[in-house]
């Protein structure tokens, strides 16, 4: 997995590397410029005779645009050089000097300062690629002038834009954008992802991402520095579970899930029919009784076990007794899905959660039953995996709107240590946090998701893979990656604005076929 770092973070790795790894600062800007001039090169399809505006801040990010303009002088292009001031320090000031040496023996570049007339007569030009190196993963407030209105600027030039580190005015530990940002179309991130690549703003402006290797020592420090990771396909394809060649359908992991009221009975079919694609060998759903002869109609491979009803056709309280007893028989269980806000269905979800002793998955209407009681979590400490998306873990946590939106992955890295449990918090990107506090940020999904009855197909992934035998947090790691996975394959046929709960289902065959291997 790739560790997604705070500024600070990043900073302390750097430190390390000067200070008990013994690699010079310079060092490391000179790796970190050639790797960007080696991406620009990717971007455009080689530099040889392009033409290339870099706009330089006055710290190590400007020194990384200084020495990527002498770099890809050397590979034939023409540069165009535009500084905040001369007033550069330290490794900074360094290849400001080299690159003054570099123009002095050549046509093809210019250095000038920086300044609405200079950058308009250079924007006006239409050079092949603008480099954004003027602020970096300094940013702590909003822009402001001049600065902000060379933002505006360039994006009102909408040329190609490839941004050191991060892009100007994206706050790297937030993401948030609150003064403008640059739009990059790529960004080269020196040494590792910030969380602002990630999240807010920063995920839309930040274009492409690519890792620049800049010689970090990966062992001590970098290693050791977060707790933050990217989920990427190699993670998953290595923790998914395998199949044995003599496997019968209980071995292979057997499934509860209550789910459904009147009205709700597709959130009920989703979820169980997630689960069997997940690769639980039997998937039983617990649903209120009168719901059976709609269901019957809709199932075929999920077994249905009818439960006692309230007269609204919920769970009634009576139902706990047979739901434990199912699902005490079974390797893993959910609840959740569509069971409705019914005030008897709710004591009836709350006494069910505090008497768990099995894995767990907890979804929609039965984490509303925990708002006000999440003490019912503790019996089951390290063994149940939330689900809720933004709203409801506001709801469920007491944090406010805005503490979740500018800080998701502290905010669920609290919760998850606090209530001893795993929580997924679904968003763009979704977060799973831990119970002994690590962080992992999903790296699938799309727009097109946000549709009824994704989140209930989610729910079945999760206890499908708890079922075979994957701990909570690998489950909630592999059920967030191929539910975001299965979900872009579906936008890739149906579109965004056409895709629905059932294309993601219908997808989740394919994906995990091409992840692993059917047999162990």
């Amino acid at each position: 997995m790739k560790p997604v770092f705070t500024a600070a973070e990043m900073r302390g790795c750097d430190e390390a590397a000067t200070t008990r790894y013994g690699v010079p600062g310079i060092v490391l800007m000179e790796n970190a410029a050639r790797g960007a001039v080696d991406l620009a090169e990717e971007c455009l399809g080689g530099l040889q005779d392009k033409h290339l505006l870099f706009l330089c801040g006055r710290g190590n990010n400007g020194g990384d645009g200084y020495a990527m303009a002498r770099h890809a002088l050397n590979r034939g292009a023409r540069a165009t050089v535009l500084a905040l001031a001369f007033d550069s320090h330290g490794d900074a000031e360094a290849n400001l000097t080299m690159l003054r040496a570099a123009l002095a023996d050549t046509t093809l570049g210019r250095l000038d300062v920086l300044d609405d007339g200079s950058l308009q007569a250079a924007l006006d030009t239409r050079p092949d690629l603008l480099i954004d190196a003027l602020l970096g993963t300094g940013l702590t407030s909003a822009l402001h002038d001049p600065v902000s209105a060379y933002v505006r600027q360039v994006n009102d030039a909408a040329l190609p834009v490839l941004a050191v580190d991060i892009p100007t005015g994206v706050n790297s530990d937030t993401g948030e954008a609150t003064g403008g940002a640059i739009m990059a179309r790529w960004t080269a991130a020196m040494g590792g992802l910030k969380r602002g690549h990630l999240f807010a703003d920063g995920r839309n402006h930040s274009g492409i991402t690519d890792v620049i290797d800049i010689g970090m020592p990966r062992a001590g420090y970098y290693s050791a520095a977060t707790s933050t990771w990217l989920i990427e396909s190699g993670d998953v394809a290595g923790m998914l579970p395998r199949r044995a060649v003599d496997a019968h359908k209980y071995a292979a992991g057997s499934v509860c899930i209550a789910a459904g009221s009147y009205g709700m009975t597709g959130a009920a079919a989703l979820a169980g029919l997630a689960s069997l694609r997940a690769g639980a060998g039997i998937s039983f759903l617990a649903t209120p009784a009168p719901l059976h002869d709609a269901l019957v109609q809709k199932l075929t491979e999920v077994i249905l076990c009818p439960m006692p009803a309230t007269s609204g056709a919920a769970f009634a309280r009576d139902a706990v007794s047979g739901l434990l007893e199912r699902m005490r028989t079974s390797r893993a269980s959910a609840i959740g899905p569509g069971i409705s806000r019914d005030e008897e269905t709710q004591a009836c979800a709350r006494e069910l959660i505090g008497a768990a002793d099995f894995p767990l998955v907890i979804d929609a209407d039965a984490l509303y039953a925990l708002t006000g009681h999440l003490d019912v979590l503790a019996a089951n400490a390290g063994r149940s995996i939330l689900t809720p998306h933004a709203g409801e873990f506001q709801r469920l946590s007491g944090m406010t709107r805005e503490d979740v939106s500018r800080d998701p992955v502290e905010c669920a890295r609290s919760f998850a240590r606090a209530h001893g449990c795993t929580l997924l918090l679904k968003g763009a990107p979704t977060v799973i946090a831990t119970a002994d506090g690590r962080v992992f940020v999903n790296s699938t999904g799309n727009p097109g998701m946000a549709t009824a009855g994704s989140g209930d197909v989610l729910t079945g992934l999760l206890a499908g893979f708890l079922a075979q035998g994957l701990d909570p947090v690998a489950a909630a790691i592999c059920g967030a990656f191929v539910h975001g996975q299965a979900g872009d394959r579906s936008a890739a046929v149906t579109g965004i604005h056409s895709l629905i709960a059932g294309d993601i289902l219908d997808h989740i065959p394919e994906t995990l076929r091409l992840l692993t291997p059917s047999t162990a």
